[in-house]
């Protein structure tokens, strides 16, 4: 599901819809961050890399939101290893080895590249913040770990950076300033990490760092002072109600239910006349979320005007569906009809119990075919139709399938 990934990814670095996301996600529908607030906040930050080969590797693809930094008192090398990243695509480390650059040359010299999927700066008057999302298309079971270093190094770079200031700007007094490079009332931007769970399997993993950790035979002792970590976390799958999203993602987010579903999608698409005309983007979007594989090729065809008619696009997914169904159900019905048929006339006798195995397999494989055709919401006249039975052996089916025979 890396596709999907990707283009929510892009998706979602459109200001308006990123500021709905949070706004929908963290402050249930208020408007508390605006668009117009917001700001990119790709920088080129990276362990081990100096800052033109850093810029070399965000030319070249290499990187698209860093958040690591290069150490500036030294230090070993050797704990900064490849982090184990499990985040279906996104949010990668890549290592890379060379000389040790820390105190006394010593360290491996590795290069963590940590890429965020989203960043964004939020200023509102002379407040600062730092937002960021991340994608998730598979439950990561060390994200709240994970979340907490991508913040713990954003952190890092600013403490770096006020320090360089504070020295270079003669800024620090006492004797404590000096020693840590800050001063009493230097104050860090607060760091707020969203994760958008996608995925279509439960989140049965840990959402704070608390939920990680093994406190042994006195859990509830050594729980309460354990300084914990949560995430932000938000399961598609788990949202019944998408109405506190105001912008087209509430259009999208709102067919993640039916993934599986097509009968539903089916009757949501009756009721939502938004999807005959979704912007390009969204559409784009939503027939990648939906497995539509054929949109870009065919996407003249759904055109209207400026939007897109996801409706018919949609019902032709499900259509597509529905035959797709039938068709392997035929066929394996009266496979597997045959074969029984088959078996039992062996038993009987081979001339006469192939032929009578033939007759009754073919008859059962109709009869399977049928109640599939049922099971898909035909009506029982189409159904009939498609199996080639008629009302009699359409009601021996039933019989047959309430007595566990078919």
């Amino acid at each position: 599901m890396g596709e999907v990934n990707d283009v929510l990814m892009d998706y979602l670095r459109d200001n308006t819809r990123f500021a709905d996301l949070f706004n929908g996600a963290l402050f249930g529908g208020e408007s508390v961050i605006r668009a117009e607030e917001l700001f990119e906040g790709s920088e080129v930050s990276v362990e081990g890399l100096s800052r033109e080969e850093a810029r070399k590797a965000a030319v070249e693809g290499l990187l698209r939101e860093e958040e690591a930094a290069r150490p500036e008192d030294g230090g070993s090398g050797e704990d900064s290893g490849r982090s184990g990243d499990n985040s279906g695509g996104r949010g990668k480390d890549f290592g890379r080895s060379g000389k040790g650059s820390g105190r006394n040359g010593k360290g491996a010299g590795k290069t963590i590249l940590r890429i965020r999927d989203i960043k964004k700066w939020m200023r509102s008057g002379c407040e600062l913040r730092i937002l960021a999302a991340e994608n998730q298309d598979q439950v990561d079971y060390a994200f709240p770990w994970r979340g907490m270093n991508y913040d713990g190094l954003q952190y890092e770079e600013q403490i770096r950076r006020l320090r360089r200031e504070n020295r270079r700007e003669g800024r620090l007094g006492s004797s404590a300033e000096r020693m840590c490079g800050l001063r009493r009332e230097d104050r860090l931007v607060p760091v707020f990490t969203l994760c958008l769970y996608h995925g279509e399997e439960p989140w049965d993993g840990p959402r704070s760092l608390k939920d990680m950790m093994d406190f042994g035979r006195e859990r509830e002792r050594w729980e309460k002072l354990f300084s914990d970590y949560r995430i932000h976390l938000v399961c598609l799958n788990e949202m019944k109600d998408f109405g506190c999203f105001k912008s087209p993602l509430k259009d999208l987010f709102g067919l993640v239910p039916y993934r599986k579903d097509k009968q539903g999608l089916k009757k949501y698409l009756e009721g939502n006349a938004v999807y005959h005309s979704l912007d390009e983007e969204t559409a784009r979007a939503a027939s990648v979320l939906m497995g539509m594989k054929n949109f870009e090729k065919n996407k003249k065809k759904y055109q209207e005007g400026e939007g897109y008619d996801m409706c018919t696009a949609l019902r032709e997914l499900v259509e597509d569906g529905r035959l797709e169904g039938l068709e392997q159900g035929l066929e394996r019905g009266r496979s597997e009809g045959l074969e029984q048929g088959r078996s039992e006339g062996l038993e009987q006798g081979r001339s006469e119990g192939l032929e009578q195995g033939r007759s009754e397999g073919e008859k059962i494989g109709m009869q399977r075919c049928y109640l599939r055709a049922i099971a898909m919401y035909m009506t029982p006249e189409d159904a009939r139709a498609v199996a080639g039975i008629s009302e009699k052996e359409a009601r021996e089916a039933l019989r047959l399938r309430e007595q566990g025979k078919i």
